[in-house]
């Protein structure tokens, strides 16, 4: 059934509501991150009755800027089309639900963009939600005041399933998400962004539980458009299992991560699986920052880590604690060897934390047979793939070569070690999986 109500009586309430802009996008420098390049419009007021969306869209439809809309709840089987200029104003824990075989496009234009808000500024709307076999393409759009924590997750969440890969339901083109109860994007399943998205701005967002503007699935890692993400509650970018499908937690297929301008927040990162190999791409001045006793797990040879960092940019991966410490999380751990792993130019900080094994290798924690380190590598690789890191604070030993084979393969020439509480790099059992003696363990102060 579809209500589409007009009402008077509400028309002065409702435009009351200007549509606020913000400085043009200026030509920026080839590093410059674009922001949303709204501009004051030049929109002009409603003059029709309010038309009132409830219950199902059924059919097509299109709201026009004639009229300002008001939103109770709205579940949209069908094409929504939001024209140029158009104001909807949804109403206390309200929210658009876009379902499998629905649309809903704004065709919001850089002078002439569409707004959603909140009816009454101090009662949060809920949230738009992208459900699976769904599309929703949202351009020179804000959306402001949603993200209701007792009805939502986030001002946006996409909620589009579990296969590999993922679905791509979620189109954005300079949209802005502003004053969000909670963060202002999930993505939850495998799902991501649509390629060619671009540009989003989520600021003034989060909640004391959800702080973060963005928080996803490891597989949208590869899928975020370029855009602000600052002046929120926790500048980060939330990336963990907890956010995917129970079923698919892991990283599934190639994903470049890229430098957005704040830290990824990782509670866990697994890359591969036994079924399926992949490779996760870290781009030059990226930051990942791990909770407590979490890791980066390349699984087996089947999948590979790069971390293409420059010295002026490396690849830093560190502690999410505000006040970090050796051994806050358990590092980076390669199952498997694979050519394709790469690690130049990073910083690896404040880890070695439990890595819940032992006996690998040579040299061991005391007072036990516990081996954790800042970097672990259970098979041994070809080459001496680590280069140009700079591995600090470890609770345990720098780097773990627990193979058993050669010792051929040596990372000290070509890294740096600082305030490691064992040793640096720690020796291999031989072929025939035996130790000396007296290992060696070389020391860094």
């Amino acid at each position: 059934m579809r209500a589409s109500l007009r009402h008077p009586a509400l028309l002065l309430l409702l435009t009351a509501f200007a549509l606020p802009g913000c400085s043009s996008e200026s030509n920026p420098a080839p590093d410059d991150t674009p922001d949303s390049g709204v501009v004051d419009t030049g929109c002009p007021t409603p003059t029709g009755a309010t038309v009132t969306h409830q219950g199902t869209i059924s059919a097509p439809e299109t709201w026009s800027a004639n009229s300002p809309h008001a939103v109770s709840s709205l579940n949209v089987n069908a094409a929504v089309t939001v024209e140029p200029c158009t104001l909807v104003s949804l109403g206390s824990s309200a929210s658009i639900q876009v379902n499998s075989g629905g649309a809903f496009i704004t065709q919001g234009t850089q002078a002439r963009p569409v707004r959603l808000q909140a009816a009454d500024s101090s009662r949060p709307w809920g949230q738009l939600l992208v459900a699976e076999g769904s599309t929703v393409r949202l351009s020179w759009t804000t959306l402001s005041g949603g993200g209701d924590p007792s009805s939502a997750d986030a001002t946006v969440r996409v909620r589009a399933g579990a296969d590999l890969p993922g679905a791509r339901p979620l189109f954005v083109d300079h949209v802005t998400i502003e004053d969000s109860a909670g963060p202002g994007v999930v993505i939850n399943g495998t799902a991501g962004f649509a390629d060619g998205s671009n540009a989003l701005t989520i600021t003034r967002s989060g909640s004391e539980s959800k702080p973060q503007p963005l928080r996803i699935n490891p597989n949208a890692l590869g899928t975020l458009p370029s855009g602000t993400y600052t002046g929120n509650r926790e500048d980060a970018i939330l990336v963990g299992p907890g956010i995917a499908s129970a079923t698919l937690s892991y990283l599934g297929g190639n994903a470049t991560v890229r430098d957005l301008g704040v830290p990824y927040h990782v509670t866990d990162l697994t890359v591969g699986n036994h079924d399926l190999g992949a490779t996760l791409t870290l781009e030059a001045g990226a930051e990942l920052r791990f909770d407590p006793g979490s890791r980066l797990l390349v699984y087996d040879g089947k999948s590979a880590l790069i971390a293409a960092g420059t010295q002026a940019r490396p690849v830093v991966f560190t502690s999410a604690k505000a006040a970090p410490a050796a051994g806050d999380w358990a590092g980076l751990r390669f199952d498997g060897t694979n050519p394709a792993n790469r690690l130049e130019n990073i910083r690896v900080r404040y880890a070695g934390g439990p890595c819940l094994c032992s006996s690998y290798g040579c040299n061991y924690l005391p007072p036990s047979f516990d081996v954790s380190s800042a970097i672990l590598l259970f098979k041994e690789p070809a080459t001496a793939f680590i280069t140009g890191a700079s591995i600090e604070d470890s609770a345990g030993h720098g780097i773990l070569r627990g193979w058993d084979g050669s010792a051929a393969v040596d990372f000290l020439a070509t890294n740096t070690f600082a305030r490691i509480a064992e040793c640096t790099q720690t020796l291999p059992r031989d072929a025939s999986g035996r130790c000396p003696s007296d290992p060696p363990c070389p020391r860094a102060p």
